[in-house]
């Protein structure tokens, strides 16, 4: 014989309820658990972002074409004299041609060295709090800008840099360290300066509701 089944009582009044019963027919007392869940991970309210890395860039070779234009132009004037001048004289020396070799190599040699030293040498990085400048070869020194203190941004192209989609990117800020920033040779350098443009003004909206609260 089965045994009798026990029916719930009320939490509050200690009546029997019928089995599923949300409320006391006796005190209305609710009988559901109405204590709210509570969450596994809060974050504190106007909690700023976590920083991540937007982009990442360094010189670009192509803002350099107007050195190797020079160059070649530079390079077909000393071949012309020495072919004109000097390849047929009676006083030709071994020492003319080499000195010609240096007139004529040695400015394309000092422009590729001057890039791969900008190239290398100075890397700069965006995050959606900072701007970050990165200096040196061998030694490292590292400048950070705060977004916030940004008061202007500007780009700078000439004809072949515009051609070539470089130029140079000018960051205005009030920082007293690096009031001013050229970020020099970069690609693409409209859709960085719109990039920071787009973060400085994120970086103001959230400190303005931040104020306000």
């Amino acid at each position: 014989m089965d045994a009798p089944q026990t029916l719930p009582t009320c939490r509050q009044c200690g009546s029997e309820l019928p089995a599923g019963s949300a409320y006391c027919n006796r005190c209305g007392a609710s009988q559901l658990d109405e204590r709210p869940a509570k969450p596994l991970h809060t974050a504190p309210a106007g909690a700023p972002p976590p920083e991540e890395t937007l982009w990442t860039g360094s010189h670009s070779l192509k803002a350099d074409a107007h050195l190797w234009i020079l160059w070649a132009v530079w390079g077909q004037v000393v071949i012309a004299l020495y072919l004109r001048y000097l390849r047929f004289a009676t006083t030709h020396t071994t020492a003319a041609s080499l000195a010609v070799c240096v007139l004529a190599v040695g400015p394309a040699l000092w422009s590729l060295g001057r890039a791969l030293v900008h190239k290398f040498g100075l890397r700069y990085r965006l995050s959606n709090h900072r701007l970050f400048t990165e200096r040196g070869l061998f030694s490292r020194r590292l400048d950070e800008l705060e977004l916030i203190r940004v008061d202007d941004v500007s780009v700078r192209q000439n004809l072949l840099a515009r051609l070539f989609d470089v130029g140079t990117v000018t960051v205005i800020s009030t920082d007293a360290t690096n009031p001013k920033i050229e970020i020099e040779g970069i690609a693409r350098p409209l859709e960085l300066k719109e990039l920071i443009r787009t973060q400085v003004r994120a970086r103001r909206a959230r400190t303005t509701f931040l104020e306000t609260l």
